[in-house]
């Protein structure tokens, strides 16, 4: 009796392990499965922010690219606005008996004789007065000195002598006290001369620039085109050069503007800052590990 008590206790004893170890096994392996897809997921989390790392280091190294890139325009452009002020400032040559010529001729002086056909002149403005000891002559906009702004452009159809075309000369500026022909009747000259004039080409007309109204009398911007249509003359244009402090009642010659659009310093800041910016950022987040903000 007591064997069977035995067998029958140490049957259940070995049951109760058997269970045990197979409930052991059932909780182990499911554990075992969740610590490999955990371990799984985060080195697929540092492998992607690994990419993105090198990816994002793409911007400040773009940005400086382009910063020296700038560097060089800028340089450029400054070479180019003085080449054409020599060009300007050059010796005179004689003015083409083929217009199309001039088209190559831009900013450069050439002679002329003929006479100003005073009763077609128009005015353009307003305008602001360029005066030679400027290094960087005013823009003409509403923001300039108000002084110095109220002012146009005499523009003066001119028949030269050899040819009988009629080309059109900037006389100068003048200021609004003279717009009156009676306030300048000094300056009318009459008869044949010779003048100097700096060739200049047609103006498109820049953003929010009023249109040109010819029959109004309103000139903003030169349209040579529109102008030599509603002056029955060439769409030829010269800047006249005299003296810079003519007599009274004159105007101002000498107002030839190089002007060449140079904003490559204001981009060369911008991407250099840039560059600068974002490298610090990628720096304190990728290197130090601390947060950008």
């Amino acid at each position: 009796m007591l064997n069977t008590v035995y067998k029958i206790s140490q049957g259940i004893r070995k049951l109760s392990q058997l269970s045990y170890r197979s409930v052991v096994i059932k909780f182990v392996r499911p554990n075992t499965t969740y610590t490999n897809v955990f371990r799984s997921q985060k080195q697929k989390k540092e492998e992607g922010g690994e990419a993105i790392k090198w990816i994002l280091l793409m911007i400040p190294v773009t940005s400086f690219g382009l910063g020296c890139w700038q560097v060089y325009r800028l340089q450029w452009k400054l070479e180019l606005i003085d080449m054409l002020q020599a060009k300007s400032n050059s010796e005179p040559i004689d003015m083409p008996t083929n217009f199309e010529e001039l088209n190559n001729l831009e900013f450069r002086p050439v002679k002329v004789r003929g006479e100003f056909l005073h009763d077609r002149e128009i005015m353009i403005g307003p305008r602001a007065l360029i005066e030679e000891h400027q290094a960087m002559p005013r823009t003409g906009s509403l923001m300039s000195d108000p002084k110095k702004n109220q002012g146009w452009l005499l523009i003066t159809p001119f028949k030269i002598s050899d040819t009988g075309d009629v080309i059109l000369v900037n006389r100068g500026w003048i200021p609004k006290s003279l717009r009156p022909k009676d306030k300048r009747q000094s300056s009318m000259v009459e008869g044949e001369v010779e003048l100097t004039g700096v060739v200049r080409l047609t103006e498109n007309r820049r953003p929010f620039m009023p249109k040109n109204h010819p029959e109004k009398g309103s000139w903003f911007y030169r349209d040579l085109h529109q102008m030599s249509a509603h002056l029955n003359c060439s769409p030829v244009w010269l800047d006249a050069r005299g003296i810079p402090d003519p007599p009274e009642g004159w105007p101002i010659p000498n107002q030839t503007r190089v002007t060449i659009r140079n904003e490559h310093l204001s981009y060369l800041v911008t991407w250099y800052s840039l560059s600068a910016l974002t490298a610090i950022m990628w720096h304190r987040y990728f290197i130090r590990k601390l947060p950008l903000l």
